[in-house]
């Protein structure tokens, strides 16, 4: 019976441990599970699918020239670069590494051990690729020189100039310039007719230096743009002198300020195919300048686009409409100054538009002014310093940050990069982890009920006391 006994134990042991293999390697398994899901990439390399749309952006959406000229238009694209890895989603690696089409394009997912690179976390910094065409070559062709357009008249008529970008994992983008070309103006020459006494020269009148909707005084004669010089004029008016000066790298903003200091003269910077038909010009009067104005340092640089770029990005994104200005000049300006911006691509005659100026520590705009009219294409309004401002018939002051609306909307630089990656997380895998702690419960739960169940039937199986063991043999 001893011997009996003991074949039994050592039976019942082998039962036992066999019991608790397979609770014990579905419980690896899931482990295993949860141990991966947790291991995948829950960055934005996760999220492969669409990035949004590369914004483009023209200084100017018009250009006057005439045949033979040229003249340069500054190109904002944005992002300026992206950082991703190959992740799944993409056609070169679908979220299938054997998918047919992959394979057929020679495209292979896996590696030499046959695991799927999909979600590799090494990430690469892609750039936009941008390119420049023009509806009628005949008339203006244009080509990108880093971030500038350079357009070139070729015939009198009109043509579109259309600057498109690409970058990977994002929706193409596009911005236009209207292009009206001209005649040369011929010179010389007399005209058939009676041939009498030469009229009187007419008396020469001293114009007025009243500026027109572009900012130029109206009795201003048309100046071309150059690129290649100072391109400077003066004009005596009945008000005082008033100096044209084309904001082309060429000129010397300090310097020309100092000439008018505490004087009624005035200097007028102006940017665009024409002094006629600027993208924006600035009017500086000299009584309204301070006293060491040659000695600060001024760029009249403007950039005009509907989004502008980070933080104001995001904001403008909610807004139904708006111009965004971004100065080159940082900071308080030499003096109060009348800015003339044309706007007439977004914005008809008429047009009653709120003044905005962002401020950095709210991360959000401020109302300035509510009621600056559009006249002749040109929107005008003065400022005393440079930051964003913006124009919109929208309440631009109503909208605050949504940070899953535009990645990297963060009120500290430094936060930028970690946004990013929280809200590629929200927005693709934000299911992961729950779903592996979900594994590691639903296998615990699994491993409990199996342990119970065999322990009943080891216990029902157990003889009653006194009983004799069953003899098999018997």
């Amino acid at each position: 019976m001893g011997i009996r006994f003991n074949e039994r134990a050592v039976a019942s042991g082998s039962t036992a441990k066999r019991s608790w293999r397979a609770p014990a390697a579905l419980l690896a398994c899931a482990l295993a599970l949860a141990l991966a899901a947790c291991l995948v990439p829950t960055t934005k390399a996760a999220a492969y699918f669409s990035f949004g749309t590369v914004g483009v952006s023209l200084g100017s959406s018009y250009a006057s020239l005439q045949v033979g000229s040229s003249t340069s238009v500054s190109v904002s694209i944005s992002p300026s670069s992206s950082d991703q890895t190959l992740g799944c989603g993409m056609a070169k690696c679908p979220q299938v590494c054997d998918t047919e089409e992959s394979l057929a394009a020679g495209y292979s997912c896996f590696d030499a051990n046959g695991q799927c690179t999909c979600s590799g976390r090494s990430y690469s910094t892609y750039y936009p690729d941008a390119y420049a065409s023009s509806s009628n070559a005949g008339v203006a062709t244009a080509y990108l020189s880093g971030s500038t357009l350079v357009v070139t008249a070729n015939g009198p008529g009109s043509a579109t100039i259309t600057v498109g970008a690409s970058l990977r994992q994002y929706a193409d983008g596009a911005a236009s310039l209207q292009v009206d070309v001209s005649s040369p103006v011929s010179s010389g020459g007399s005209s058939s007719g009676d041939v009498g006494s030469p009229a009187p020269a007419p008396v020469p009148s001293v114009p007025s230096a009243t500026p027109s909707a572009t900012g130029v005084p109206q009795a201003a004669e048309a100046v071309e743009s150059k690129s290649d010089e100072l391109n400077e004029t003066v004009l005596d008016t009945v008000a005082g002198k008033v100096i044209l000066v084309e904001r082309n790298g060429h000129e010397d903003a300090p310097a020309q300020l100092a000439k008018i200091v505490g004087t009624s003269d005035q200097v007028v910077f102006w940017q665009g195919a024409s002094s006629e038909h600027p993208d924006y010009s600035w009017t500086f009067v000299g009584a309204d300048l301070a006293e060491n104005a040659a000695s600060m340092p001024f760029d009249p640089t403007l950039s005009i686009s509907k989004l502008g770029t980070g933080n104001v990005s995001n904001i403008m994104k909610q807004a139904k409409d708006g111009l965004v200005l971004d100065f080159a000049h940082e900071g308080p300006l030499p003096g109060t100054a009348s800015l003339y911006v044309n706007v007439d691509a977004s914005f008809a005659d008429g047009t009653k538009l709120g003044l905005y100026c962002y401020d950095e520590d709210a991360c959000a705009f401020k109302q300035v002014e509510t009621e600056v009219t559009v006249e002749g294409g040109y929107a005008s309004f003065k400022i005393d310093h440079c930051s964003s401002w913006a124009l919109s018939t929208d309440d631009l002051a109503a909208y605050r940050l949504q940070e899953t609306n535009t990645p990297g909307a963060k009120a500290q630089v430094e936060r930028a990069v970690q946004a990013q990656d929280n809200i590629a997380d929200e927005g693709s895998n934000g299911w992961i982890v729950p779903v592996a702690v979900g594994i590691v419960v639903v296998a615990a739960a699994v491993v409990a009920a199996v342990v119970l169940v065999r322990r009943r039937k080891a216990v029902a199986s157990e003889p009653e006391a006194g009983e004799a063991p069953v003899d098999a043999d018997e």
